[in-house]
């Protein structure tokens, strides 16, 4: 199977400086425990998620907005994600990262503190939000905060949610896309942000804020299709400890794909892997999740068509 490109390039010249600014705020931080500075320091020399803060800058542009505004919801919004993300490790108990074998946070500091820290980037992320009342009248500050919260919590029950999925081989793909579709409520609450924040008209909020829930379930599609084909040390992850990619859902119909999945839940060699994988493919499951992502993405660029400067955007499509 090809290998799905990452849109690391235009993420990372617009929201690097960002994502750089509000870790720099955490790292200086009074946090008392020499343990936990340790963490937040390790944790903060590898996570290097530069969407979050983009996709605001972006949106904010599209509109004709100044991006120099978005920053105190962009830096919000990157703390708040690092502390999920941290939170998902102590869900998914992953202790270390695919054929590398690098250890987590987690892995290097246990769950108890990597708990806590995800607790100190949220706590330090909401604080942020005060600083919008410096740059905006009151009922946008409203407006913006409701968004983050509507956002975060829908986000939060999605993980709630897929915890019912965990080695669940009965799961529908209707089932699974819908928790698919909330899961992708932060990246919608980004993009409608940036847009708040740029002075976007409603229909304009509207339509970047589906917008952006269409590119985050694009970007879980993504690594679906890549954790099943392209990594077998998250694949095997998704199997026996986390919810199964889509392509193994639009095959769990075959009686032998639920044997073989049985199977490596107690071994987890390359044949079973490949021999899993032929059924996958000859259940079309590539194919259909690769057909999905197409609709999607002729979705996402038609939503653009009324915005005053979608070229970023749509150059996402591009990488």
């Amino acid at each position: 199977m090809p290998e799905v490109q990452h849109a690391k390039d235009p993420l990372r010249a617009s929201g690097a400086p960002l994502v750089e600014s509000a870790l720099k705020d955490i790292l200086g931080a009074k946090i008392g425990s020499p343990t936990a500075k340790r963490a937040i320091r390790s944790f903060s020399r590898k996570w290097k998620d530069y969407s979050r803060a983009a996709l605001m800058v972006m949106a904010c542009k599209a509109v004709g907005g100044s991006p120099e505004m978005v920053a105190p919801a962009a830096k919000a919004l990157v703390l708040s994600g690092a502390a999920f993300d941290l939170h998902d490790d102590i869900v998914d108990k992953s202790y270390v990262r695919t054929e590398k074998n690098r250890k987590t946070t987690m892995g290097l500091f246990g769950m108890e503190v990597t708990l806590l820290i995800g607790d100190a980037f949220l706590i330090e992320g909401l604080s942020q939000l005060h600083e919008l009342r410096e740059i905006l009248p009151a009922d946008k500050v409203r407006l913006v905060i409701k968004t983050i919260k509507e956002g975060l919590y829908e986000l939060g029950s999605a993980e709630v949610e897929e915890l019912k999925l965990v080695r669940n081989f009965n799961v529908k793909p209707k089932q699974y896309l819908r928790i698919v579709r909330m899961k992708a409520a932060d990246v919608e609450s980004y993009t409608r942000v940036g847009a708040i924040i740029g002075g976007a008209t409603e229909g304009e909020i509207n339509a970047l804020g589906e917008f952006g829930r269409l590119l985050g379930m694009l970007v879980i599609l993504r690594d679906d299709i890549n954790d099943t084909f392209n990594d077998k040390y998250e694949l095997i992850s998704r199997i026996t400890k986390e919810s199964l990619p889509l392509p193994i859902v639009y095959s769990l119909n075959d009686q032998r794909v639920l044997k073989k999945l049985t199977s490596l839940i107690e071994d987890s060699s390359d044949q079973n892997i490949r021999e899993l994988l032929d059924l996958v493919d000859e259940n079309k499951g590539f194919e259909r999740t690769k057909a999905l992502m197409e609709g999607w993405v002729s979705e996402s660029k038609a939503l653009l068509s009324g915005i005053k400067d979608p070229k970023e955007l749509l150059a996402l499509f591009n990488y």
